[in-house]
Parts: structure tokens; sequence; C-alpha cells
């Protein structure tokens, strides 16, 4: 018996169909169980992040907050003795060297030496 060789054609596409549609098949579970893991893996981080969220908004809540200023730091409400006057806080910072050529830059711009320059 000598099959036709429209016959052998047709059973050679048969054939690489069934095996296409083998191969999709496998491929298509594959990418299905990845997006199941992936689907869980969301559920997993959501709630973390809701219990991220949780634990946030204990531990900013104000009241514990100043309990634990008071108790750790040593700070207290600002008042003017706390603060200081001007000369005080110019007498910490550093003099800085002026450069002549930037002092030729800017030669009718000069800084006040104390408080009390800058107040007339």
């Amino acid at each position: 018996m000598i099959i036709k060789p429209s016959t052998l054609l047709l059973i050679l596409m048969v054939a690489a169909a069934s095996i296409s549609l083998f191969v999709v098949k496998y491929r298509v579970q594959d990418l299905d169980e990845h997006y199941r893991s992936l689907s869980r893996e969301i559920v997993v981080t959501r709630e973390n992040i809701h219990v991220l969220k949780s634990e946030w908004a204990h531990l900013n809540q104000p009241d514990r907050l100043r309990s634990l200023a008071g108790k750790y730091l040593e700070v207290g409400p600002l008042d003017a003795n706390r603060v200081g006057d001007a000369n005080q806080i110019l007498d910490v910072l550093p003099n800085r060297a002026v450069d002549p050529a930037d002092a030729a830059k800017s030669d009718s711009v000069t800084a006040p030496k104390s408080v009390e320059e800058a107040a007339r």
C-alpha cells in the first residue's frame, strides 16, 4: 500500500499540530503556576504592609512619643535663657578668612563685625 503525498502531508501536519499543542499546554501550565505563586506572594506582602502600618501607627502615637521623650531626652520648653542672645551665637561661629580677590569684587557690601553694628 502506497501512501499518497497528500495523505503523508496531512499526517505530518497533524503530528506537528499535536506536538505544538503539547508544548503550548505545558507552557500555559507553567505560566499559570507562576501566576498563582505571584498572587500568593502579593497577598503575603499586602498582609505584611498592613502589619507594618499598624505598628507605625502605634509607634507614632503622640502621647507615647511625649512620654518617651520625657523619659529619655533632656529637653524642655524653650525660654530666653536657653536660646541666648545674638552676641553669644556670633562668638561661637568661626571667623572666615577674607580673600583679597573676593573683597575687591564686593567692595560696597561688607558684613557687620557685631550685632551692634548691624543694628545701626
